[in-house]
């Protein structure tokens, strides 16, 4: 029997990760063995013995689990960060049809893993179109005279202005002489269109050059209406500045603003969008983005999860910080953006499981991976998530905090379904989902919430459309529903 070396990262010898499949483990070892065999051009002993003793322990599945525990015991990948499940349920019975199992994963920083303060790299991108006159553009104002006031002398700060085109107001440096860079916010005057990309693209060329290691470079986009033609394009850009290292946040002012094109804009930018329903909220919501900005203890989280035959990922879901749907890729990473001191990021996955075979089950594992701010090195755990097939099913409660977590998310679903099904025209589908979210908001004790959906299910039920005040109350109420710590 092969020797298990738990001080060796078998999964990095065969260049895998640790939910990899037995069938990309065999692949792996056929590929890097006939790269490395001795007899080869690039024949190299050492690490073809590396690679053979990792597929011996990899390949069988019995070592694997013995190895993954020995290694779990070490602490590998540990440290920083815990990682907490929760499922739905432990047995299941053996069924050919599939059954539904959830779970909810909490990744936490642990205490004292925040480190140095990163000197900040800003660009405030600032709508500056006709619609944004009067009380809209006077707090913005004020909101960046006090993101001025934050900053210390070695942070960076770059004020661009759009309407239907764009304007560098202050071109990025040091937060010195912050009376000049007053006096140059003080001189924005609303006027023009909105063509939100040829802003967010030069507020991406403020920035660029003065990415680094030791800062923390951001794009701030602040809005009130809408842009027309330039959404792809605007994506686009913003993926590849997540991709570079600069990050985008989008704030939508007022209604009149595409909420799906701001959350989708902040999504490939690795930031937040939100709707600030008030002028006089900007100067608060922005206070607190750079406040985020400035305790971030992880970046870049992702978790990948590796299923096994009968096991398919139906659904995933952020439930912490906030609630979002999250797309389900072929390679089932999860791209989560990055996490702040003192807070958590949780998912819940939607598994369907079918298998009709008594006994334990590995389902599935979850491996979640991250840069700390706190040190140099990448954030690595796993865990195995499994059940017992049996006949003989002992009733068990779904933990507290699961239930409390899917009732909220219920919620969250039913009216990101209603606004779904307006869009296909199925006005009396919405209005079912906004009745149920409904009942549900005022269950839970939501009743401003649940008051502001029965106004929408009165609104359609008298055939007229939503409001749009309404839509975006909603949406961005229930992404905000607190989950329960226990």
């Amino acid at each position: 029997m092969a020797r298990i070396d738990a001080t060796k990262d078998y999964y990095r010898i065969l260049e895998l990760t640790v939910v990899a499949s037995q069938d990309a483990i065999r692949a792996a070892h056929r590929d890097l063995a006939l790269r490395y065999h001795p007899d080869t051009g690039d024949g190299d002993l050492e690490r073809f013995r590396w690679v053979q003793e990792a597929y011996q322990v990899l390949s069988d599945v019995v070592l694997r689990r013995s190895y993954d525990r020995q290694r779990e015991q070490r602490g590998a990948g540990a440290g920083p960060v815990a990682l907490t499940l929760l499922q739905s349920r432990d047995e299941m019975p053996p069924m050919d049809s599939q059954q539904m199992l959830y779970l909810f994963a909490e990744i936490r920083p642990q205490e004292g893993q925040r480190g140095p303060r990163k000197r900040l790299n800003i660009a405030l991108v600032i709508d500056r179109s006709t619609s944004m006159q009067g009380a809209r553009m006077h707090n913005v104002k004020s909101a960046a005279f006090d993101l001025l006031e934050s900053l210390q002398a070695d942070d960076r700060l770059g004020v661009v202005t759009f309407s239907d085109r764009a304007e560098v107001v202050v071109a990025s440096q040091l937060a010195r002489d912050k009376r000049a860079l007053r006096t140059a916010i003080a001189s924005i005057i609303a006027e023009g269109g909105t063509e939100i990309r040829q802003g967010l693209a030069v507020g991406i060329e403020q920035v660029a050059p003065y990415l680094s290691d030791d800062t923390n470079t951001h794009v701030i986009l602040l809005t009130d209406g809408c842009t027309y033609g330039d959404e792809e394009q605007a994506l686009s850009a913003a993926t590849r500045a997540e991709a570079s290292g600069i990050g985008i946040s989008a704030f939508g002012i007022g209604e009149d603003w595409n909420d799906v094109f701001l959350d989708s804009l902040a999504r490939r930018g690795g930031g937040t969008s939100q709707y600030v329903d008030t002028p006089s909220k900007v100067r608060k919501v922005l206070r607190a983005r750079i406040r985020d900005l400035n305790s971030l203890v992880l970046k870049g989280l992702s978790a990948r999860v590796g299923t096994a035959p009968g096991v398919e990922v139906q659904a995933a879901y952020r439930v912490l910080p906030h609630m979002e749907a999250l797309p389900i890729k072929a390679d089932h990473v999860l791209n989560l953006g990055n996490v702040l001191a003192g807070e958590s990021c949780a998912i819940v996955l939607e598994l369907a499981v079918t298998n009709a075979e008594i006994g334990e089950h590995r389902l599935a594992r979850l491996a979640v991976e991250a840069s700390s701010t706190a040190s140099a090195r990448r954030v690595e755990l796993w865990r195995d998530i499994g059940v017992t097939f049996t006949s003989d099913i002992q009733a068990r409660p779904v933990p507290t905090r699961l239930l409390n977590v899917l009732a909220r998310l219920s919620v969250f679903s039913l009216q990101e379904q209603a606004w779904q099904a307006l869009e296909l025209g199925d006005a009396r589908q919405a209005t079912h989902c906004l009745e149920s979210a409904a009942t549900q908001l005022f269950d839970l004790g939501y009743q401003d919430l649940g008051r502001a959906a029965m106004l929408e299910v009165d609104q359609l039920s008298h055939g007229n459309g939503p409001t749009i005040k309404g839509r975006k109350k909603l949406r961005y109420g229930t992404r905000a529903l607190s989950i329960p710590t226990s």
